[in-house]
């Protein structure tokens, strides 16, 4: 329900304000920092290489900000983003759409999408959360994440990465391989959507945990629903508590 709560809000709130944005300026110099704002209701965004600009936002159409350019908020609801090597950015939002992060990319705020999923590439920097409720999310060896990675029916893969949050999700499988740390909890809810449990009904497996030798989790395991554990000899992890 939190989920589903999330993406309403996501949805209604971005649509507004790209709306509203698009309605008022299609090019808009930023007072804050100088940057010129860009903003469309149809149509695909491209920053070029080295570029600086402000938000960017659209409604319908993709995002694709080049190698080492920077903007501020990078925003869209019918479309993917993506963000190429070494780019600079604040937050990052799509609704129907995937995200993918290049490597050395920095992200000054959270990487939200609700149907899609989310790659990071190596070396990247995320100070805030990254999540989505309908897709994958894959992060990359020396990426850091600085709150939760979270999802609802998705699986999440680290390899060689540190999140400094919780890792959550509802239906999806986790692992944990390569060295990578998660300073959180590994926190696997239960699925109160009766639909979802019918679907899933005699051909959907329980989701899977995996914990490879090399991996540490500093807090505690909270499973909410019965769980395929597969944890390495060797593996950190803290207390399993299981809730059902």
């Amino acid at each position: 329900m939190r989920e589903l709560n999330h993406s309403a809000r996501l949805t209604a709130a971005t649509l507004l304000a790209l709306l509203l944005g698009a309605y008022l300026f299609s090019s808009d110099a930023n007072a804050e920092d100088g940057y010129q704002d860009i903003s469309r209701i149809n149509g695909r965004i491209e920053i070029q290489q080295g570029q600086l600009v402000g938000d960017v936002s659209t409604v319908n159409g993709r995002i694709h900000v080049e190698d080492g350019a920077s903007a501020g908020s990078v925003t869209t609801v019918n479309g993917g983003i993506e963000l190429a090597r070494e780019a600079s950015v604040g937050a990052v939002e799509t609704v129907n759409g995937d995200i993918r992060v290049g490597s050395g990319v920095i992200v000054d705020g959270d990487l939200n999408t609700v149907n899609g999923g989310i790659r990071i590439r190596e070396n990247v920097i995320v100070e805030k959360s990254v999540r989505t409720v309908n897709g994958a999310i894959n992060l990359d060896n020396g990426t850091t994440v600085a709150d939760q990675v979270r999802t609802a029916n998705g699986d999440i893969s680290l390899v060689g990465s540190n999140v400094s949050g919780d890792l959550i999700t509802r239906n999806g499988d986790i692992s944990l391989r390569e060295s990578s740390q998660v300073e959180g909890d590994i926190i696997i809810r239960d699925d109160h959507n009766w639909w979802n449990r019918f679907f899933r009904f005699g051909h959907r497996r329980e989701p899977r945990l995996h914990i490879d030798s090399s991996s540490v989790v500093l807090g505690n395991i909270h499973l909410h629903r019965k769980v395929d554990l597969d944890i390495d000899d060797g593996a950190r992890i803290g207390e399993i508590f299981r809730h059902y």
